[in-house]
């Protein structure tokens, strides 16, 4: 799980916007991959993009980041 987690995200070095916006933030930098059952939840900055978190998709996420 934790190649297909690593595999996954290396899409967001090489394409930022592919992800969705996270539906339970209003953050147009906030996105997320979906590789089942994890959601990686990442932030885009002008300089870097930062994953925020990995988390299993039947847990709720925090208020903000």
């Amino acid at each position: 799980m934790v190649d297909r987690i690593t595999r996954r995200s290396e899409q967001i070095a090489d394409h930022p916007f592919s992800g969705r916006k996270v539906p339970e933030y209003e953050a147009d930098d906030v996105r997320e991959l979906i590789e089942t059952p994890y959601r990686i939840i990442y932030r885009i900055k002008s300089d870097q993009i930062d994953v925020l978190a990995v988390v299993h998709g039947s847990r709720l996420l925090p208020d903000d980041f």
